[in-house]
């Protein structure tokens, strides 16, 4: 099978915990891959800080990249995939646990499809502990439902995506789009029509945290999603008709009391 990079980044929130478990999910992996690049998106915590140092001295596929000031997750991911060595390259979040044999399925799933330029997976959400939630987005599978979908929804987990390098530098990488870099870069894929796929299994335990509705709550998300959208509409992705209905079905849930969103999430997103 194809050697692959792995691109994390870690930040000042992260926890030693969170980290450790998460390094040691890629490090059991089934099948290795050949470096994990890890960004360190400004000053970290000093216990995260010698945690990595260990992971370094015992682990030679294990690359630090200090960025001396923290310039967020998308552009410390476009300066990270430029360290990546392998076409192949797996996202990873510092505080998610991938299954053992994710990487292996998905490598496996590469290179049989080499039409395919980016591939997610379902991803198991949790609170503190994988199985206290047992849940899991919605995704779409194929090409065409990844297209449709991806006008309204992001189509995929970030953290479960493995990428040809080549395609995603082609389209310009990771670009700044606070809470949206992912999106962002899915669908100026899309707009290129490189094939973006799911795999309709879950390879991953997703941390969602206390919080994940408040984090999509608000005046201050409302704006970055509007923001992105708009980006989204210049770039020809959706027509000034599905502007205006995201942002018609979208500000509404921003705004309204996070019981509610909540429940909404629940019952109909997962």
């Amino acid at each position: 099978m194809s050697k692959y990079s792995v691109l994390m980044s870690v930040y000042f929130k992260e926890t030693k915990e969170n980290l450790d478990i998460s390094l040691r999910s890629i490090l059991e992996q089934t099948y290795l891959p050949s470096e994990i690049i890890i960004m360190k998106d400004g000053p970290i915590p000093t216990d995260v800080e010698l945690l990595l140092e260990k992971y370094v001295a015992d682990h030679n596929i294990i690359k630090i990249i200090d960025l001396k000031e923290n310039v967020g997750l998308g552009r410390a991911l476009n300066i990270g995939l430029t360290y990546c060595s392998y076409d192949l390259v797996g996202r990873m979040d510092s505080d998610d646990i991938a299954f053992p044999n994710r990487f292996e399925q998905q490598v496996e799933f590469m290179d049989k499809n080499l039409d395919v330029s980016v591939l997610g997976a379902l991803a198991i959400e949790f609170n503190k502990i994988p199985g206290d939630l047992n849940r899991h987005r919605k995704l779409p599978m194929d090409y065409n439902e990844v297209l449709n979908f991806a006008k309204f929804r992001n189509p995929l987990n970030h953290p479960t995506v493995i990428f040809r390098k080549a395609a995603v530098i082609k389209v310009g990488s990771y670009l700044d789009m606070p809470l949206f870099e992912d999106y962002y870069l899915w669908i100026r894929l899309l707009n290129e029509k490189f094939k973006i796929v799911n795999l309709n299994i879950p390879l991953l335990h997703f941390r969602i945290g206390n919080d994940m509705v408040g984090r999509r709550h608000g005046v201050d998300y409302m704006k970055k999603e509007i923001a992105f959208l708009r980006a989204s509409k210049s770039h020809g992705f959706i027509t000034p008709v599905q502007y205006m209905i995201s942002i018609a079905m979208k500000a509404p849930f921003r705004i309204i009391p996070k019981t509610l969103l909540e429940f909404i999430y629940k019952a109909f997103l997962r």
